[in-house]
């Protein structure tokens, strides 16, 4: 350890009054240790990622000409990546012969593999990676760009670490051909709470997904029980060219906290994938249902955790129903299902039931 981490190290051994200076240590939900501080000694394999994100607006095409008219918009609000949902009556084909040719377009069914599904039910950051790699490795994809769809939480540290992660692991097994990822802002760690609580949950995740380095990131609405309008949409999209104004993902080269943790999810994954694999691949442990079942034992202990913490929350107010435009719950599905479901939704209905009772 060199003289500076000596001395820090002895700074906080000072100001713990006795107390071990392991107690500062946090370990992460994915056995990842969290230390107070880290140094060079703890990098030990960097892993330096050059990406430059850019905002990526989402398009439902029915129209040819309302759809040019909402192109010709976003245009003039500096977007150039567009992510297309197109109506049954209509053909990729068709579409594509009218688009404007100076943009950059991807089809919703154009993804290799969209590993959001994964994150929404629960799946630990590790399990994310491992079954999205394995995914590709079982499936190769003979596109020239290989577009990978990801969610990220408002988990700020370990969600950098974690895209970081996942594009070490996916480059090195699927070195070609050249890896997009596009993310999106998960709804799992959102909430009907009146509060501020959701755009600063948008906030963390924007900022993971560029500093994380995704190539694309679409935006997302905060009140996520609410349609989407224009003006919010726009607010959206200017907030993350804010952020990719001034901030990348070269900025944490070479931070020692980011390499570190990174490289400890990236070795984690790659056990993972190895595992998955001798058990004959990813279609193997989904057909027997382990894949399921490794998902929901993860989330289930997140779940315990979370509502652990909501004990010692003040009273809140929520959203009602009379301001929702989307049912903000997930449904009950089969135990051979994964189920997404938000980490909130039983503190809410706990908060439901007690307005009930007490109205009653």
């Amino acid at each position: 350890m060199d003289i500076v981490a000596k001395q820090w190290k002895q700074q906080l051994q000072y100001l713990l009054e006795g107390r071990d200076y392991e107690s500062l240590i946090f370990t992460s939900a994915e056995d990842i240790p969290i230390l107070p501080f880290y140094t060079a000694e703890n990098v030990k394999s960097p892993y330096a990622i050059n990406t430059k994100t850019q905002v990526a607006v989402p398009l439902f095409i029915s129209d040819k000409e309302a759809t040019l008219k909402r192109i010709a918009f976003w245009q003039d609000q500096s977007v150039s990546f567009f992510l297309l949902d197109i109506h049954p009556k209509l053909t990729q084909k068709d579409v594509e012969e009218w688009l404007p040719a100076n943009l950059q377009y991807l089809f919703t069914n154009s993804f290799a593999i969209d590993t959001t599904i994964y994150q929404k039910a629960g799946a630990s950051m590790v399990q994310q990676i491992a079954f999205g790699v394995a995914q590709i490795k079982e499936n190769p994809h003979t596109a020239d760009v290989l577009n990978v769809k990801v969610a990220v939480g408002g988990t700020f540290l370990l969600e950098i670490a974690k895209l970081r992660a996942f594009r070490r692991l996916l480059s090195e097994q699927a070195p070609t051909p050249p890896l997009c990822l596009i993310a999106e802002v998960s709804s799992r760690g959102l909430s009907l709470l009146k509060s501020s609580y959701n755009e600063n949950y948008v906030q963390l995740a924007y900022e993971a997904a560029v500093l994380g380095g995704t190539d694309y990131l679409l935006p997302k609405n905060p009140l996520f029980f609410k349609n989407n309008n224009l003006n919010t949409e726009k607010a959206n999209v200017v907030t993350i060219q804010n952020i990719t104004a001034t901030r990348n993902a070269t900025l944490l080269n070479g931070m020692y906290a980011i390499e570190s943790i990174s490289y400890e999810m990236y070795k984690k994954a790659l056990v993972m994938l190895e595992q998955i694999t001798k058990k004959g691949g990813l279609s193997a442990i989904t057909k027997n249902f382990s894949l399921i079942k490794d998902i929901k034992q993860k989330s289930q202990r997140e779940q315990a955790l979370f509502n652990e913490q909501c004990t010692s929350l003040p009273p809140i107010d929520l959203y009602s129903r009379k301001d929702w435009d989307f049912y903000p719950f997930s449904k009950k599905k089969s135990s051979e299902v994964l189920e997404l479901k938000r980490l909130w939704e039983p503190f809410e209905k706990r908060l439901k039931q007690e307005d009930y009772d007490r109205n009653a």
